[in-house]
């Protein structure tokens, strides 16, 4: 986890073998990241070192042009709106990208299960992510593949998110979903 961003080379090297498999992520400290605000031009170059290149909404609907694929990712690390509200985010994100990525902080089991309905109330042709962070709603974690979600997130080391399933958990998962 870097504070800045770092050069393009760094992670090029990092990436070395399996570039066509990896997601690159650079999250803002307002949207629960611990990064600042990168130029458009350094995702921009970034989204050629990986296959898919996860960005914020906002950044998202400025225009951002990509090589890779798009995971558009809209964050509230503070609570989890309203059905309405999370279903307008989870539509824009699915038209600006090739993935939509929901995420809220759920401060009960009900938060979690609202995120959940984004699964059935939209049309996203397994183009959706949705879970929450927290731990009484780790089970949306869980529970998203399961609804249709093509990718989960997991942690090798130490977690990274409250709530964030390990490694080998969600290799058991896999082998469950699969």
């Amino acid at each position: 986890i870097w504070e800045n961003p770092p050069e393009l080379r760094q992670i090029n090297e990092l990436l070395k073998g399996f570039s066509n498999k990896a997601i690159l992520t650079w999250r803002t400290t307002s949207h629960g990241g611990h990064g600042s605000h990168p130029t458009n031009l350094w995702i921009e170059r970034l989204s050629f070192l990986a296959r898919y290149v996860d960005i914020e909404y906002d950044i998202a609907t400025k225009g951002l042009k990509c090589r890779g694929k798009r995971i558009v990712s809209w964050h509230d690390p503070h609570g989890t709106p309203e059905e309405k509200y999370l279903m307008d985010i989870a539509s824009n994100s699915l038209s600006l990208g090739d993935i939509a990525k929901v995420v809220t902080f759920a401060k009960d089991e009900i938060d979690g299960y609202r995120v959940l309905k984004l699964y059935k109330k939209i049309n996203h042709e397994n183009r959706l992510v949705a879970f929450s962070m927290g731990n009484k709603a780790s089970f949306t974690r869980r529970m998203a593949p399961l609804l249709g979600s093509p990718l989960t997130y997991a942690y090798l080391d130490e977690p990274v998110a409250e709530g964030q399933l390990s490694l080998n958990e969600a290799l058991a998962l896999k082998e469950i979903v699969c």
